[in-house]
């Protein structure tokens, strides 16, 4: 048995900051009990975190997948947090993005029919008075956090609980027993109608045992966990002061500029992929100051410069989910720069994942890092083609499921041979009739064209079994981009595919996502593959360099892992 000088706790997260911190007041609220373990570094990407929530993010003014949810999560979250601490904490505010060329004001323009959905508007003003104007367009759903003040509030009123400790623990001091907690821990548990625990977490430096330990240790990388993260980012902030500057909104364009009570600008920030330390560098200053000199007019006195590592991972989604053989284990990360809009949703479906009520999204799930990874060498439509060549050796049946401009389709009828079969699909009359032209030009009589969607995919071949089969997601090139594949035919035709697709055949999906829709289309996609990933082998490739609006390559086959 647990000795009686062991405290209990259902739940012990490692790291305080905003990972952490979410999911310290979710699980307060939850009613369960909470014991945080931080180092208290004054320098984390959470500590230094100007608190942004940016709704319209990028050149082309795309706006981050589901961020009303995310927003109004956040606001319900913030808000609470302030009635609990007496601390003002969320801010309101409108942003500026400023043109950066012409193809800034053209994405704009593309947009303009969509402005209001987007709650967004063009403006023109001046950043300093009586200096040269701007161009740009009005962000009305923006917001602000005070990070500082609501870590510290965090770390006060949960220090009032005796729910805090300062501690430089790591996770390899955590030890499992088999014991329970202790009798009066377990009447108490009773009561309360929850469940008696018979596997707990022993962390003897601190006397306490608990029922999950969470992981949410930010940059520092741990042995539980040693993949989170995968692609740190070290970044310089810089605390200046502009002449004349006047505006009350957040500007960005390449940086960002946020005005303080004081007179001051908060600026930033950098990326740096190759640097992991937490100092601050004369290489950040100076792309700062350069960028910061393209915008404002006039010298600037730099006052202050602060730097952390951002713990992004390479596919720039955050990381939940249990540890693959300790049960009772789990982790939060991955945040990158949208942790605070992010953090408390995700706090709130890591909570529903460990009670059974809800699951983890597959594209936010630590079981996806167990996909292979393949590094980017040639274009991702190359590498799909070349993939499949690797299978093929003549005379097979295979399909293109979105034909497109032909060209997929003219090196399938090729690779198969004339003893083989193509069958193709698409939505769209001209591509049917320019793939059929491309075909004519190189002689190929081996393809059946079907002016049809990929959803009817398993209905209309009219054959049991393919080798192949290669969808490329998104809209036409040079055609009618408002005509995109949408996220539920092509789950439906991706599941029809690999139904039809024989053993050891290949599947390849190249997802766009930089389009309207695309990255709900690019989700649902990668739900359903790695549903199947636990069963065949599963590639993803991402473009170089990876952005979160970047295309994906996944390269599935139907291989058993177990062969």
């Amino acid at each position: 048995m647990v000795g009686s000088a062991m405290q209990h706790f259902e739940n012990v997260i490692i790291g305080q900051g905003l990972a952490g911190s979410a999911l310290a007041w979710t699980l307060h609220w939850a009613g369960q009990r909470v014991l945080l373990l931080d180092r208290a570094e004054p320098y984390t990407a959470s500590r230094v975190a100007p608190g942004l929530v940016t709704p319209v993010t990028g050149k082309r003014m795309v706006v981050s997948a589901e961020y009303d949810q995310y927003l109004a999560a956040a606001k319900n979250f913030y808000r609470r947090v302030e009635t609990e601490t007496g601390k003002a904490l969320l801010s309101e505010v409108e942003m500026l993005r400023l043109f950066e060329d012409e193809a800034g004001r053209a994405a704009f323009l593309e947009r303009s029919d969509k402005a209001e959905s987007l709650k967004i508007s063009k403006w023109e003003g001046e950043l300093q008075a009586g200096q040269a104007g701007h161009q740009g367009i009005r962000m009305l759903s923006g917001a602000r956090v005070d990070v500082a003040i609501y870590l510290s509030a965090t770390q006060s009123y949960f220090e009032e609980l005796g729910c805090y400790r300062r501690t430089e623990l790591t996770d390899e001091e955590f030890q499992y027993t088999e014991d329970k907690a202790t009798g009066g821990q377990q009447a108490a548990e009773k009561t309360a109608g929850k469940t008696d625990y018979t596997t707990v977490i022993k962390l003897a430096s601190q006397a306490v045992t608990a029922n999950r330990l969470i992981m949410c240790t930010g940059s520092a990388t741990t042995k539980l966990f040693p993949e989170v993260p995968n692609n740190p980012a070290q970044g310089d902030i810089l605390t200046v002061r502009i002449p004349h500057y006047n505006r009350p909104e957040v500007v960005h364009r390449s940086i960002w500029i946020a005005s303080e009570n004081d007179g001051r600008q908060t600026v930033g920030s950098t990326y740096d992929w190759n640097n992991r330390s937490e100092a601050p560098t004369e290489k950040g200053r100076q792309e700062i100051l350069e960028k910061l000199a393209r915008i404002v007019e006039g010298p600037v006195e730099v006052l202050g410069q602060v730097a952390a590592v951002r713990p992004t991972m390479r596919d720039y989604e955050p990381v939940l989910g249990q540890h693959p053989n300790w049960p009772n284990v789990f982790i939060f990360n991955g945040l990158g720069s949208k942790g605070t809009l992010k953090a408390p949703k995700l706090a709130k479906n890591l909570l529903g994942s460990m009670t059974g009520t809800t699951q983890v999204k597959a594209e936010h799930s630590y079981d996806r890092l167990l996909v292979k990874k393949t590094k980017l060498q040639r274009p991702l439509t190359s590498l799909a083609q070349q993939a499949v060549s690797e299978v093929l050796t003549g005379g097979e049946t295979v399909i293109d499921a979105t034909v497109g401009n032909g060209f997929d389709t003219c090196f399938l009828a090729e690779t198969v041979g004339p003893a083989g079969r193509v069958i193709g699909f698409d939505v769209q009359n001209s591509a049917i009739e320019t793939t059929s032209r491309r075909l004519q030009a190189g002689g190929f009589a081996n393809v059946d064209l079907k002016e049809e969607s990929h959803a009817k995919l398993k209905t209309a071949v009219e054959v049991e079994t393919a080798t192949a089969v290669m969808f490329n997601l998104g809209f036409l090139p040079r055609g009618d981009k408002t005509v995109v594949t949408k996220a539920a035919s092509s789950t439906q035709g991706i599941a029809a595919a690999l139904e039809v697709l024989e053993p050891h055949g290949i599947l390849t999906v190249l997802a766009y996502r930089g389009h309207d829709g695309g990255q709900d289309e690019y989700d649902a996609v990668h739900r359903l593959l790695l549903a199947y990933a636990k069963q065949y082998d599963l590639r993803r490739i991402d473009s170089h360099p990876a952005r979160q609006t970047s295309p994906v390559l996944f390269i599935l086959r139907k291989t058993e892992k177990n062969e």
